[in-house]
């Protein structure tokens, strides 16, 4: 049996589960970054407490109810036959969904951080800096990430619903 990590990093009976954000939306996510880190008038802590720590609220909500959902139907029958023509297998399903929340996770761990000020009392004066940028950078770099592991969550929860739908459709015709 393959556990997540495995998955994660040398992958199933596909690519590793990296490579799902090795594509052209990266760049997206590291313009994102780097537009944000060159623009961003006020501290990581003040950015942090004001808005992002709010919003990864509604973000882990939101994927939480999601995934909740995705859960129930990756146990219907419907959902586990199709899974059978997938090269990924069952897998794939389960673990796309971790990687999702995972993400998420660790955007928030950072975001956390930066709320505490840790970021801020290492260049104190020195904001205009590249490790500090660097580090506004890669904050904004996951949260774009997670902006979009969000979507992906809502849009693999319905499209298992689509899945189950076609799938019942289809028995009922035969």
């Amino acid at each position: 049996m393959i556990n997540f990590w495995t998955w994660l990093f040398r992958g199933g009976a596909r690519y590793p589960g990296i490579y799902r954000y090795w594509d052209f939306w990266l760049l997206l996510h590291a313009f994102i970054g780097g537009l944000l880190a060159t623009t961003l008038p006020i501290s990581l802590q003040q950015a942090a407490t004001t808005l992002l720590l709010p919003v990864a609220g509604v973000f882990i909500g939101l994927s939480f109810a999601w995934g909740g959902n995705a859960q129930a139907l990756l146990q219907t029958s419907e959902i586990e036959d199709v899974s059978n023509f997938s090269r990924g297998g069952y897998e794939e399903y389960v673990f796309a969904f971790q990687a999702a929340i995972l993400c998420i996770l660790i955007t928030l761990v950072l975001w956390t951080l930066a709320g505490l000020g840790l970021f801020d009392k290492f260049w104190p004066t020195e904001r205009e800096l590249w490790p500090y940028r660097s580090i506004v950078g890669i904050l904004f770099f996951f949260s774009s990430m997670t902006l979009r592991e969000c979507w992906h969550v809502v849009l693999g929860a319905q499209n298992l619903l689509i899945m189950r739908f076609k799938v019942r459709q289809n028995s009922k015709k035969r």
